[in-house]
């Protein structure tokens, strides 16, 4: 069962201020998503979000949906720690 990875507009521009080496870090992380949940990735669910999800790389913190019936999972949001869940 593989997904389709989209990343949403606002994830994308935060990944392209980070420095190389750590967007291609992330990415990769992202990458690894697609085989959800067969993954060894620190991955939680959000307490009260319906199919809502975070990735923990380091200290940053993605945060993604998944559709499962359209096996798509959707990155929302991409941020340090300290700002992603405001």
């Amino acid at each position: 069962m593989t997904y389709r990875i989209l990343v949403h507009k606002n994830a994308v521009s935060f990944l392209r201020q980070l420095d190389s080496r750590l967007r291609d870090n992330i990415v990769e992380h992202l990458k690894q998503l697609e085989d959800f949940p067969r993954t060894r990735l620190d991955v939680v669910k959000i307490a009260g979000e319906e199919n809502t999800f975070r990735l923990r790389v380091g200290k940053y913190r993605v945060l993604f949906r998944i559709y499962e019936e359209e096996k798509v999972i959707v990155i929302v949001k991409a941020d340090l720690r300290s700002r992603i869940y405001k």
